[in-house]
């Protein structure tokens, strides 16, 4: 080894002779970094810290954020209008309601036999007049007699629309009316026969009558006005009310 080489070596080597109890020269240099050691053992855990701002909120309550009333606001309109809701389960029976009044033409609990209606014939041998009423010798009903027999006439005691319906026949020619006072009405039914043979005429109407309204049937012809028919008529003439009208 050259002389200034083995000089270099002792003079690295010197500091480290002189070293006793882990105690080196001071005039020593640090030496090369180690190698680093393992992870050390975890710790113990730490102590509870201070609570966050959103904690401190949580544990205010409600009464110590309210503040004063304010001003009552206006009212609101309407909302629109719900879906139906299902139908609810069926009620419970009521109680039994009191006994109602008896029936009556118009309800107001009069007798339901005063309800107008007649049907009468007329069979007789005698000739009708031309122009005036039909008298009729029988009746099949007529309910609180509002038809007279001995002048023809059905006198209206309780307003409201009835049906009129006649039937009549005769030799010859053979024409009737439908008459009432009320408005003048007159409604012509005729069966005109050439030969002398046997005639049927039948009319109906509906009518609206008031109190003391007459309706009935009469002959007519144009040629012999208030003379008797030449042949004798049989009849029937039917009228009831259909519903009162006041």
């Amino acid at each position: 080894m050259q002389p200034l080489a083995l000089l270099a070596f002792l003079w690295v080597l010197l500091p480290f002779a002189f070293c006793q109890d882990d105690t080196c020269a001071i005039h020593g240099r640090d030496g090369v970094s180690g190698v680093p050691g393992r992870d050390g053992l975890p710790g113990t855990k730490g102590e509870k810290g201070v609570p966050a701002l959103q904690d401190e909120l949580n544990s205010i309550t409600m009464q110590d954020l309210k503040g004063e009333t304010g001003i009552r606001g206006l009212p609101g309109g309407p909302g629109p209008k719900g879906f139906m809701g299902a139908q609810g389960p069926k009620g419970f029976l009521g109680p039994k309601g009191p006994r109602g009044s008896s029936g009556g033409i118009d309800g107001s609990g009069g007798p339901a036999s005063k309800k107008p209606a007649f049907s009468v014939l007329r069979n007789r041998a005698d000739y009708a007049s031309y122009g005036q009423p039909v008298i009729f010798d029988s009746q099949l009903s007529n309910v609180d007699n509002d038809f007279n027999l001995k002048t023809g006439y059905f006198t209206c005691k309780f307003p409201g629309v009835y049906y009129f319906v006649f039937h009549a026949s005769s030799e010859g020619h053979l024409c009737l009316r439908l008459k009432s006072d009320r408005n003048s009405v007159s409604l012509n039914f005729c069966d005109l026969n050439p030969r002398s043979l046997s005639a049927v005429v039948s009319g109906g109407a509906i009518l609206q009558l008031f109190t003391n309204d007459k309706v009935w049937i009469e002959p007519f012809t144009k040629s012999a006005a208030g003379s008797k028919m030449p042949k004798s008529m049989s009849a029937v003439f039917n009228g009831f009310l259909i519903y009162h009208k006041s």
